[in-house]
């Protein structure tokens, strides 16, 4: 939407202690806003404060409020909500650290109405915005496409901030190389066997989604314990991801603990996010500097996690993520009775 009625309706606020260098950086939110992307609100943050907000919530597109709150309550708790979201980032992009794949650029959070995302500009500058989507049937696994234009519009930010203090692209989301990444040539071991531990049928399904050009690692979690997993982590392929500090079983045990807490990391995020957006956090996108960690909620007590080592595969491993999810929970409203 770029009719004037999105100019009219845009708000911007600035925190007390403005400074010429937001300057910049404003009119690249502003753009995004106006960009007919999807996103009605737009944050950015220096350690954890607020620097300046836009939104598009006096416009008759921006999604209906949580409980019925103001446009200036909606604007409060969107920004306490961001502040909530940077404050998780900056601690699991310490938590992530020993995966060895660098700090977290990008968290991507997804609901049945919404995309949240927050991306890290440089150190503790980050970039938090709101888009809203589509409303998904509640008996599938969502489907990341949904909130492609959203990310991308993301990435493209976030590149442009980095770009202000001539920074190169980060790559968020792999959107940059998506189009570029090609199939790796086919390596000599061509019936390779993928690593496979718990339930055989659902092992089984894992290990038929795993690919170099795409997902590396899955593992199906019910009730708080791990059912199965599977991985290529020692396919040829992917011999440059490991070194002597960092081999295919130390990847094992911190994926598997990692997988653990996702679910925790989801309820903590829906509980920040209840003012601004409706229903529970589905889907969650942890983006390194080196590939990137997903989770998938399937049912009550049950999700999916995947890791992608390779940055051009991230959003292809994304999207076999949904694909895999919707194979193990075929009709999530016989299991949730909703």
């Amino acid at each position: 939407m770029t009719d004037s009625r999105l100019s009219d309706a845009l708000t911007e606020e600035s925190a007390e202690q403005d400074v010429p260098g937001f300057r910049k950086k404003r009119n690249l939110c502003r753009e995004l806003l106006l960009g007919d992307t999807g996103v009605y609100y737009v944050a950015h943050y220096t350690g954890g404060v607020l620097d300046f907000t836009l939104d598009l919530l006096d416009h008759p597109s921006a999604p209906a409020a949580v409980d019925d709150a103001s446009a200036a309550q909606r604007r409060d708790a969107h920004g306490r909500a961001g502040a909530q979201l940077v404050y998780r980032a900056a601690d699991l992009s310490r938590r992530v650290w020993e995966l060895q794949c660098g700090a977290l650029v990008r968290l991507a959070v997804q609901t049945r109405t919404d995309l949240v995302f927050c991306n890290t500009v440089i150190g503790g500058e980050h970039v938090v915005g709101f888009g809203w989507l589509p409303e998904q049937p509640s008996d599938v696994v969502v489907d990341p496409a949904q909130a492609s234009d959203i990310d991308r519009a993301a990435a493209r930010l976030a590149t442009a901030l980095r770009q202000l203090v001539r920074l190169p692209s980060q790559n968020p989301g792999g959107w940059q190389t998506a189009g570029d990444a090609q199939e790796p040539v086919a390596s000599s071991n061509a019936n390779f066997v993928a690593y496979v531990v718990g339930v055989p049928e659902s092992a089984e399904l894992l290990s038929t989604a795993l690919r170099p050009a795409g997902l590396h690692y899955l593992s199906h979690h019910r009730a708080g314990e791990q059912t199965a997993a599977a991985d290529i982590l020692r396919h040829p392929d992917l011999e440059s991801f490991f070194s002597r500090g960092v081999t295919v079983a130390g990847r094992r045990a911190r994926y598997e603990r990692l997988a653990g807490d996702l679910s925790l990391l989801a309820l903590q995020v829906s509980r920040d996010l209840r003012r601004t957006v409706a229903g529970q956090v589905e889907r969650l996108v942890l983006d390194l500097e080196i590939g990137a960690v997903f989770y998938y909620l399937l049912g009550p007590e049950e999700y999916l996690f995947g890791v992608a080592l390779d940055q051009d595969w991230v959003t292809q491993a994304d999207r076999d993520m949904s694909a895999v999810g919707r194979q193990l929970a075929p009709s999530k409203v016989r299991t949730t009775g909703t």
